[in-house]
């Protein structure tokens, strides 16, 4: 089943990048915020409609669990409603494995993740010491996806996203907010920071921290780190891989996309 799901992936992830690529516009030069964590603050041209979408393979394992699971086609729909505002859907189809290591029992189930609204809000350009800055809020809805995927209540996360050019070919990125999980009332902060080299006009490389924190739990902090390439001024190829840091964070996470900005 694993094997046909992303047999079927890459062939769609090939025939849409070969139909793309032949597309031409004059819209502005794409800019994304996967295969980040770190979102960007740039907004989503007025009129313009771009989506995120890709492969994720990951594996998770703590004291009770082994966790294999694999998300096709983790999307995020960003569409520009004003100049300063984009809205934001995101979504995804997800295959887990579950093994309980004790019993050495497992059970595989499928369906529809969890569905999030959101919006960014541009706030200031960068100027000097100053970067460029806006809002990032998103709202994780309770009532859609599969009932062993989506979260037990609807939970909200918010986020300060700031970027700093540090030459033509340094980029600094960060993030600072709050949200919630889904399952408990306790609230935890987010961060991630993220350095971007440009090795060439169209190949950038990045590589990131990642994680969250509250007073009555173990911190979460994690790295990945990847390639961008831009095939079009509204197209762009993405790969990346992470893995957590923490003593109480085993994950490892490789991620394979592309991020469209669809002609007007």
């Amino acid at each position: 089943m694993n094997r046909k799901i992303l047999f079927l992936t890459l062939i769609v992830f090939i025939t849409s990048t070969v139909h793309l690529i032949a597309q031409t516009d004059t819209i502005p030069k794409l800019v994304t915020d996967r295969p980040k964590q770190t979102a960007s603050p740039v907004i989503v041209p007025k009129g313009s409609l771009q989506i995120e979408t890709g492969f994720i393979y990951e594996t998770k394992s703590d004291d009770e669990f082994n966790i294999e699971n694999i998300i096709v086609g983790p999307t995020v729909l960003r569409y520009g409603l004003f100049e300063n505002l984009e809205l934001r859907l995101a979504g995804s189809y997800q295959n887990r494995n579950v093994c309980i290591k004790e019993s050495s029992h497992d059970s595989t189930f499928a369906g529809m993740g969890s569905v999030a609204v959101g919006i960014k809000i541009f706030i200031i350009e960068e100027k000097g010491l100053r970067p460029e800055m806006a809002f990032l809020a998103d709202m994780t809805l309770r009532h859609i996806g599969e009932e062993r995927l989506k979260p037990t209540f609807s939970y909200p996360i918010a986020k300060i996203v700031a970027s700093h050019t540090l030459s033509n070919k340094f980029l600094f990125g960060y993030n600072l907010g709050f949200a919630y999980n889904g399952e408990t009332a306790d609230g935890f902060f987010v961060y991630s920071a993220v350095l971007s080299y440009n090795i060439i006009p169209k190949l950038a490389a990045f590589i990131e921290g990642y994680g969250n924190f509250d007073n009555g739990n173990l911190p979460n902090h994690l790295i990945d780190g990847g390639l961008t390439y831009l095939i079009r001024h509204n197209f762009q190829l993405d790969l990346s891989a992470g893995t957590g840091i923490s003593d109480n964070t085993d994950k490892y996470f490789i991620n394979l996309g592309f991020s469209w900005r669809i002609p007007r």
